[in-house]
């Protein structure tokens, strides 16, 4: 039987069926017996949806259960939405044209629910976009006062050998944009990387998107800053055998454990300033002290944070519950900026 939900205003999340880091915040809700849908949006293909104009409504039925968010909704979670097919096995899609109008499709009417007056979101999915710009990131970061490393983005090969040479034959390289590969067999993430040869790279490979180059940071300790408002999260990432993590940590396999700490507290409140300039309420911040100097790496609106939350006993989700429940609005006022 079908029913329609009303009364108590709920939370909407928005995420895919493989992000577990969702199942935190959802325990957590039914603990607390607040109302909430999840949408994994790349199931939206088996639910039925309606929008109506003037008397607005906005619909979604999922399992008999029909929600107007027009009335109904108080907060958004935006957490990485998946796309229609993209768990479909690969005999059964359409062709890509289908799938990429499709999408589009879908993305619009999610683009809808910013027009529901009165509601929170963590983060805004427009601001989400802005911010993943690492580019705006550095600059950002340099303005409000953090140390961030020489930086060179480059499709240029005589640039990359000038840069490379400046620095003595050792610089990382990083994606400029979304770290990720996707192909029909599987997928490839892009992790940082140590370059200490380029003479067999040919220009041709340079040539093919501009890349991050950054000096390489000797002696280094990593931390993982995670705000929620003006709420701070900083662990330190180390190894065991306390040999140091040359590389891009998120690749070290074995003895690597998190210990929560405190940063200065001058590099909290800069941290802070980043996220709320970004008009975000929720920001994963990567950083890297070296004697004692705080150096700015890079901002994830929608990074991973269960792992801390486990590992740590870190209360993340409580925080983001509270948030949502509450309006994340409270963050900072009402006032957010786009720098």
């Amino acid at each position: 039987m079908i029913s329609m939900i009303s009364g108590k205003k709920m939370i909407l999340i928005l995420s895919n069926k493989y992000d577990v880091t969702v199942d935190f915040v959802i325990r957590l809700l039914r603990r607390k017996k607040i109302k909430f849908l999840r949408i994994n949006t790349e199931d939206f293909l088996n639910m039925n949806v309606s929008l109506t104009l003037p008397e607005f409504s906005y619909t979604i039925e999922k399992n008999g259960r029909i929600c107007n968010l027009a009335k109904e909704l108080r907060s958004v979670w935006f957490r990485r939405p998946g796309k229609p097919f993209e768990f479909t096995p690969i005999d059964r899609r359409p062709n890509a044209a289908v799938i990429t109008f499709v999408e589009n499709q879908w993305h619009s009417f999610i683009e809808g629910i910013k027009h529901i007056d009165h509601v929170n979101w963590i983060n805004d999915p427009d601001n989400v976009h802005i911010a993943e710009n690492k580019i705006l990131q550095l600059k950002l970061a340099r303005h409000i006062g953090l140390k961030i490393p020489e930086t060179c983005i480059t499709n240029d090969k005589s640039h990359v050998s000038a840069f490379f040479n400046k620095f003595g034959g050792k610089i990382i390289a990083k994606a400029l944009s979304c770290p990720l590969i996707e192909s029909e067999d599987k997928d490839h993430f892009i992790f940082t990387s140590i370059i200490d040869e380029i003479e067999d790279v040919s220009e041709h490979e340079f040539g093919l998107a501009p890349t991050i180059f950054q000096e390489y940071l000797t002696g280094k300790i990593d931390y993982r800053l995670t705000i929620i408002g003006e709420h701070c999260y900083s662990v330190k990432v180390v190894r065991e055998s306390d040999k140091g993590i040359s590389k891009d940590w998120r690749i070290v396999k074995e003895g690597l454990k998190f210990q929560v700490c405190e940063l200065p507290n001058d590099i909290e409140a800069k941290c802070v300033k980043i996220v709320r300039e970004l008009g975000l309420v929720f920001g994963a911040i990567d950083l890297v002290e070296i004697d004692g100097e705080f150096y700015f790496l890079e901002i994830n609106p929608n990074g991973e944070w269960g792992w801390l939350q486990k590992e740590c006993d870190l209360p993340i989700a409580e925080t983001l519950v509270d948030y949502l429940s509450n309006g994340a609005s409270k963050a900072y006022g009402d006032e957010k900026k786009i720098y």
